[in-house]
């Protein structure tokens, strides 16, 4: 993805201003009181990718509060052009020493996207009356180049992220229009 594929992603980004928000979710989580529809054609990792993290934490010999709420893509071949991406974590807020909200948000952004860049294009938007911090990453795993885009809100003490990743700029498009669906109740 080049400079014009971002700019074109930080327009859709900031597109969202005070989201719509359709009726009826797929997914929902009564202690953080929100639901959201992922896209269709997605299949669960969820239990999966909790094994994952579970298991880098034991390989580090730390206790990960990283929390996998929901893990989805569109196949297991993250190489494929086709492949696309989306999950939804939680990590306690006072566990970022960072005390300003938005830049600890930005901060999860860029762990979440598995960035280094921790000031990686942020922009305030808000969506069903919450203030997200949305970043847009810029990704490469070998020949392969990935776009990422992360919204995080603060919600109940938890830093609350959804990650959009895919192959294509296009898919990534139609994936972070997904956040249209949140609700919070």
């Amino acid at each position: 993805m080049n400079r014009l594929i971002l700019l074109i992603m930080l327009t859709m980004v900031g597109q969202f201003g005070v989201a719509q928000v359709k009726r009826g979710c797929n997914y929902s989580d009564p202690k953080l009181q929100f639901c959201y529809s992922p896209p269709p054609g997605m299949h669960d990792k969820t239990q999966r990718f909790k094994v994952q993290i579970q298991e880098q934490a034991k390989a580090e010999g730390t206790v990960k509060k990283l929390m996998a709420l929901l893990a989805m893509s569109s196949d297991s071949d993250d190489r494929s052009p086709d492949w696309s991406s989306v999950t939804i974590e939680t990590y306690p807020r006072e566990s970022v020493s960072e005390t300003d909200d938005i830049k600890a948000a930005g901060q999860m952004n860029a762990w979440v996207a598995h960035s280094n860049d921790f000031a990686a294009l942020p922009k305030s938007v808000v969506i069903s009356g919450n203030r997200f911090t949305a970043s847009v990453f810029r990704l490469e795993e070998g020949n392969v180049k990935k776009g990422a885009v992360v919204f995080t809100t603060v919600r109940m003490g938890k830093l609350l992220s959804f990650a959009f990743a895919a192959n294509n700029p296009d898919q990534l498009k139609a994936l972070a229009d997904t956040m249209k669906t949140v609700r919070f109740f």
